[in-house]
């Protein structure tokens, strides 16, 4: 006779649940940190409700057999961590709400530096696999849209007015870009380069499984996002994944170099210069006046006040800057927090991956954490910083939670 183990079906056991809240807190960390629109109404707090998530996950996973959070080394990464972010809030004099935030920031961190090191692959592919789900949904939509199918909308706004689109439920067209031809997809985030770069630090931690479904779709976002930034990721880390596995990468970087080379001069003659990869990205990277066409991290008022920064007393600590919509970079770092926060979070970077053990992997993560910092500085969003520790703590080229290995000498 068939018997049904009820208990099953209403009792969920320790470990599987301290998991689940841990994983739904950095889920929630992660995409907050991204800006989508269904998050704007909790865009400068969405790190109580994660961090409350991880502090039950910790109180529910004490008891455990196998501890999760069983890391000791954590107490100079996080102090390093905290030594930046209340330097920060100091040099930029934020009023009270910041230290809260600080305070709900610092559980995250601290639940990321505890986190066994093992387990850090199988988040990085809870990240990909969720942001896969979302653009499955997303993409289909959006060639819907460019194949001129009508779609319900309604007209968005962020910040005043600051940024302005068309919300069709599952993705966003900024309304600069409602009449081209081919406008650059951004999923439900705030810009096209929010979803590429995050998709390319994603799919560096997923060293060794870009085969897999979820990381194809990753890949298509990155591809229709038409970000030069994470077009410019995308390249250094295939490479770097290659030389991480200890692949010899001179033939795959001569044959690379070829195709990339017969794509952008191609690109000038088909249809004479009028396609998408012409006008979209190689336009962006013609020099004019000694400076290159794409690199608008800042504004012509801002790079007056910038060489009058370097010439004072404040290049040592920093001075507040009035941010505006579009001004990132390391200059505005430096411009923030002077060579102190700078001399800060080569700290942090350097204590938070130091106890790795593949030095290959923290040296690639390294090299994208600096082309982060010096595109839009922005290296402390859990959407970096997280697929970043998932990097630079693989081992090796395999499953690190599964006991069998897996043949994949071919996948990058």
């Amino acid at each position: 006779m068939l018997q049904v183990n009820i208990e099953r079906m209403y009792i969920i056991p320790k470990e599987r649940l301290a998991k689940g809240l841990f994983y739904a807190g950095i889920l929630l960390a992660f995409y907050g940190s991204m800006y989508p629109y269904f998050l704007w109404s909790i865009e400068s707090y969405y790190m109580i409700p994660a961090a409350a998530l991880i502090f039950l996950s910790i109180y529910t996973s004490m008891n455990l057999e196998k501890q999760l959070f069983s890391r000791n080394d954590f107490y100079i990464p996080l102090f390093s961590y905290a030594l930046l972010a209340l330097y920060q809030i100091v040099v930029n004099q934020i009023e009270f709400n910041g230290y809260i935030a600080f305070l709900f920031n610092l559980v995250i961190y601290y639940s990321l530096f505890r986190f066994d090191s093992k387990l850090l692959f199988k988040l990085s592919t809870i990240l990909a696999k969720s942001m896969a789900i979302l653009l499955t949904i997303s993409i289909p939509f959006f060639i819907l849209y460019i194949l001129g199918f009508p779609l319900p909308y309604t007209s968005l706004q962020f910040h005043d007015d600051a940024y302005s689109f068309t919300n069709y439920y599952f993705f966003l067209i900024d309304d600069r870009q409602l009449f081209a031809i081919f406008p650059r997809f951004q999923s439900v985030f705030l810009e096209p380069a929010h979803l590429g770069t995050a998709l390319v630090v994603l799919l560096q931690a997923q060293r060794g499984f870009w085969k897999k479904w979820y990381n194809l779709i990753l890949l298509a976002g990155t591809l229709l996002s038409f970000s030069l930034a994470a077009y410019v990721y995308l390249t250094t880390i295939i490479f770097l994944n290659l030389w991480t596995n200890g692949k010899k990468i001179f033939k795959q970087l001569a044959i690379s170099i070829a195709i990339l080379s017969s794509v952008i001069v191609g690109s000038f003659f088909y249809n004479e210069g009028d396609n998408l990869i012409h006008n979209l990205i190689l336009i962006r990277l013609e020099v004019t006046d000694g400076d290159i066409a794409g690199n608008n991290r800042v504004s012509n008022s801002f790079e007056s006040d910038y060489q009058n920064f370097l010439a004072s007393n404040n290049i040592i600590f920093g001075t507040d800057f009035e941010r505006i919509s579009g001004a990132s970079g390391y200059k505005v770092f430096f411009y923030d927090y002077g060579i102190v926060g700078i001399l800060l979070l080569i700290f942090f970077y350097w204590t938070a991956v130091y106890k790795a053990k593949n030095k290959r992997a923290v040296i690639s993560a390294a090299i994208i954490a600096f082309l982060i910092f010096g595109v839009d500085a922005f290296v402390l969003w859990y959407n970096r910083i997280i697929p970043l520790l998932c990097t630079a703590y693989r081992e090796s080229n395999s499953n690190p939670t599964n006991n069998h290995k897996h043949n994949l000498q071919n996948d990058i």
